[in-house]
């Protein structure tokens, strides 16, 4: 029998076993004092469980069958209290709060929490040390300590994890590419048009239960990883009926209060939804009549009615501002609950950076220099709210929905010398990027049996993407001269890219995905849970299409107009009154290559067996079969060539992970496992972008192929005490046909693209230490060490680092924490070797390194009844974000070498304000 039929055989038996008992936990204090009620009695109606309350008013039974029971606290001079319909579920802590008042008062103030503790520090070490990959995480306990404000800040706390541009992550120092991020089990839509990557920032580090980072491929997990496969769990069941709300104002250095220069907009920017204002109207001329008939009044007329072209204004930078609010409600109807949460929360922040921008020759000296002024203000409005419906402790089912609306207003001046020409130059671009968001998934869980459990998911994923009225122009004169800058303008009917230009794109994509997990116990059940044999099998389906078009048009002057026009003020230049037949007016550039359709389906089965070879070895034996059919349909520049990409490739997946017990506190891991890598539709699309901040074009390939990766893994783990853990690991991957990107020339521009390098290998250790330092501070440690070697196949004539890969990374922090007082304090380190930002040929250009940056953030926070005021400084040092080019081509980055872009992001001091009603 083939291993196809083996494995679609495997799908449809079944595997892991989730215990049918679950844990009673709760504290029961003194109402009077608030202290806890020593030696106080809590019996389980109509059983014969009891215990008592310690000197700290804990209690716990271990386990207790899933089910609904009533629960009676006594306590020698204080009212009995009864608690109904206490819901235990099987796998799962049930916690009770309770307040014990005075004889002669009726008691009151008993909070029930029924949910799974996996948010807490000892359940995430809990499950790493239970789950058979190599695997990392952060607990929302934690994220409390950290006072996190999103996903992208929470996850660098993750060892071997950073993240480049403050959003995309970056495992074991990969690039974004090589990793795979899930919400809930569903594989994330990119936020990206560009490249493979989810927009961290996008989750409120409030709706985050647990985050888990896994480094080691399994058959569960996506094929698509290299780095690591990210899931993110966000909170379905509350702790009970709540509401809170939150304001942080926010002084940003480089920009709160300075002056800069910004440009007119819409009232609906402050919200995100500024794209209508700024969009082609319905009805405009069609690309083949603004062509063919761009002289004519009439054609003239439809570009006059537009918005004005330069509308640019000076304006005072306000502080940062955001807001949420967040709100919980649990529903009974008899044994029935219901359970919502939910999240609302608005950013309004900005940016103003100074940049310094370089290129080179080959010789090494100095092509051009830009001084650029980069004002961006940045919008987010989102939504989130995940609903639960428990219809008894074996059956679950869940609705998840998330939506963000972001919006980015960008203003560039540039000035700046293009020395190879003699030319001193003065440009701007106005940029407007507005993208909507949203996630729905529906999933349930049910325990059909004592051996098995079912899992489904249905999730819909939707995107647009607008880039509406892109304005950009470049002017220039002799240097040293002290005229006025004549505007750059093409004297014939076939406007460029850069000069006098107005770009528009709409991106609309579309992601349907379901998969089903079966999970079944083999053999007999034993009580110790690590013995039983476990079988695991799913399949998982997605489905996605996405269409892209663009249009753009640029002033022309084929009249050949006086310098006397062409050297007015910007604002007198662009005005109305100059688009005339006789003077200059637009004419449309867009070519067949700006509009691409893209789909993807992906079919994947998986199987796994647990063995338990004795209590101290066991091994995880998995199968991944995965169809993708990648297609895109485009056509080349030009001659209108048709592109036609189809690709249906089946990949076979296996891996192993097993780990040897020493005793409860030693593990010994190892895991093996196949995996690939993609290209994604941008990258296979001929559109060709014109990226203004780097002044260079961006195109993709459609010759580029599929990566296949080997990757090996070896961890030792020590457990001290329950929340702490040391670990250390070595990792070895081994790449076939790795994608980077990668600098060609296009005619007399530079381009960026994507290419195939033959083959490439990353080694590394890594260390994470989490530690007790006292009962109230503790330490979090982590470093990775990484080697990478690329053979090369005419991206590069040297040996060099793979593309995106850091040779180290470090993370670092102390929390401090004083329950009484309501005190928490804690400063994090983070620093990432210098990496390949991309390749050049070694014939025209070198590659250029993005150099490392230390970062330190600083939180303090104080407690009160329901207030809680929180301050703190993020990027303290402020350090330098810097692209350096390896002029002299050694492969090595010294003072010799020149500095390709540089900038300041800003610190970013707050005070944020919460109110728990």
């Amino acid at each position: 029998m083939s291993k196809f039929k083996i494995t679609t055989l495997l799908l449809f038996v079944s595997a892991t076993l989730f215990a049918q008992s679950g844990i009673l936990k709760g504290n029961v204090k003194e109402k009077t004092t608030n202290e806890g009620a020593i030696g106080a009695t809590v019996k389980i109606a109509n059983t014969t469980f009891a215990a008592m309350t310690d000197i700290e008013g804990n209690f716990i039974f271990s386990k207790l069958a899933a089910g609904n029971y009533k629960i009676v606290i006594t306590s020698i001079g204080f009212a009995p209290r009864e608690i109904d319909n206490v819901r235990i579920e099987s796998d799962k802590t049930t916690l009770i709060n309770a307040v014990l008042e005075d004889d002669s008062k009726m008691l009151e103030g008993v909070v029930i929490k029924a949910q799974r503790m996996t948010g807490t520090e000892v359940s995430v070490i809990s499950e790493i040390k239970q789950i058979q990959n190599i695997a990392v995480g952060v607990s929302s306990q934690q994220i409390v300590k950290t006072q996190d404000r999103d996903a992208s800040q929470v996850v660098r706390r993750v060892p071997g994890v950073s993240i480049f541009d403050d959003r995309f992550i970056v495992i074991r120092g990969l690039n974004e590419r090589y990793n795979t991020v899930l919400l809930n089990d569903i594989i994330t839509p990119s936020t990206e048009v560009d490249v493979k990557s989810f927009s961290f920032d996008l989750i409120p580090s409030a709706a985050i239960d647990r985050m888990m980072v896994y480094k080691s491929p399994s058959a569960e997990l996506p094929g698509d990883i290299a780095g690591g496969a990210i899931k993110i769990y966000t909170k379905t069941v509350p702790d009970g009926n709540n509401i809170s709300a939150g304001f942080t104002v926010g002084y940003r250095s480089n920009a709160t209060g300075q002056t800069t220069t910004d440009y007119t907009g819409s009232n609906l920017d402050a919200l995100g939804f500024g794209a209508a204002y700024r969009s082609l109207p319905s009805g405009f001329p069609s690309t083949k009549n603004v062509i063919n008939f761009a002289s004519n009044e009439q054609m003239i007329q439809n570009f006059r009615d537009l918005n004005p072209y330069y509308s640019a204004t000076t304006k005072t930078i306000n502080p940062d501002f955001r807001a949420n609010i967040n709100f919980s409600r649990r529903f009974f109807f008899g044994n029935k609950e219901l359970t919502n949460i939910s999240y609302i929360n608005y950013s309004n922040t900005n940016t103003n950076q100074s940049v310094v921008q370089n290129r080179f020759l080959f010789d090494e000296s100095k092509a051009s220099e830009f001084f650029d002024q980069s004002y961006a203000n940045n919008v987010r409005l989102g939504a989130m709210t995940n609903w639960a419906l428990i219809l008894n402790p074996k059956n679950k089912i869940e609705f998840r929905n998330l939506f963000n609306q972001m919006a980015s207003k960008e203003t560039v001046t540039r000035n700046g010398n293009l020395l190879e020409n003699n030319l001193e130059i003065f440009n701007q671009s106005f940029r407007y990027e507005q993208k909507s968001i949203f996630s729905s998934q529906l999933n349930g869980t049910h325990e059909l049996s004592e051996k098995a459990k079912l899992k489904w998911i249905g999730a819909l994923g939707y995107t647009i993407r607008k880039e509406p009225d892109f304005r950009r122009f470049t002017s220039s004169r002799e240097i040293g001269s002290t005229g006025g800058y004549k505007m750059d303008l093409q004297q014939f009917e076939s406007p460029t890219l850069q000069q006098a230009a107005r770009f528009y794109s709409n991106m609309d994509e579309y992601v349907i995905t379901g998969s089903v997990n079966y999970d079944v116990v083999l053999g007999k059940k034993s009580d110790n849970e690590a013995m039983n044999k476990m079988l695991k099998t799913g399949i998982y389906s997605e489905y996605k299409d996405r269409y892209f078009k663009a249009r753009w048009f640029g002033v022309v002057n084929p009249n050949r107009v006086t310098n006397e026009l062409l050297s007015l003020e910007p604002n007198n230049f662009f005005s109305n009154e100059n688009l005339r037949s006789s003077r200059v007016y637009y004419s449309e550039g867009t070519n067949f290559d700006d509009r691409y359709t893209a789909q993807n389906l992906l079919t994947a089965g998986f199987a796994s067996i647990y063995l338990p070879f004795n209590k101290k070895f066991n091994a995880t034996f998995g199968i991944r079969e995965e169809y993708n059919k990648q297609m895109l349909q485009s056509r080349e520049r030009g001659g209108g060539a048709k592109v036609d990409v189809n690709n249906p490739i089946f990949s076979f997946l296996p891996s192993v992970n097993a780990t040897y017990n020493f005793n409860d506190k030693n593990v010994l891991r190892f895991g093996y496992g196949t995996t690939v890598n993609r290209p994604e539709f941008r990258e296979l699309a001929p559109f060709t972008y014109y990226d203004f901040v780097f002044d260079v074009a961006r195109r993709g390939n459609k010759d580029i192929k599929i990566a296949t990766i080997q990757n090996f893994d070896i961890r030792y783990e020590f457990y001290p005490s329950s929340g702490e853990l040391i670990t250390i690991g070595a990792f070895y991957k081994k790449f076939k046909n790795p994608i980077e990107a990668a600098v060609f020339y296009n005619g007399s521009t530079v381009a960026f693209t994507v290419a195939n390098s033959e083959s490439a290998y990353s080694q590394g250790v890594e260390l994470e230490v989490r530690k007790n330092i006292t009962k109230n501070l503790m330490g979090v440690f982590n470093t990775s060490l990484i080697y990478s070697n690329v053979t090369v196949g005419g991206l590069s004539d040297v040996n060099r680092y793979l593309q995106g890969q850091s040779p180290y990374l470090i993370n670092a922090g102390l929390f401090y924490s004083e329950p009484k007082s309501g005190v928490q304090a804690n400063i994090m380190y983070n620093v990432i070797g210098q990496r390949i930002y991309v390749i050049g040929d070694n014939v025209l250009s070198s590659n250029v390194f993005e150099m490392p940056r230390n970062v330190i953030d600083l939180n303090l926070s104080k407690s009160f009844k329901n207030i809680e005021i929180k301050a703190g400084v993020q990027d303290l040092l402020n350090q330098a974000f810097r692209l350096i080019q390896d002029t002299n081509r050694d492969n090595k980055i010294t003072e010799t070498d020149g500095i390709f872009q540089q900038y300041k992001r800003g610190s970013n001091y707050f005070l944020t304000l919460n109110y728990k009603l």
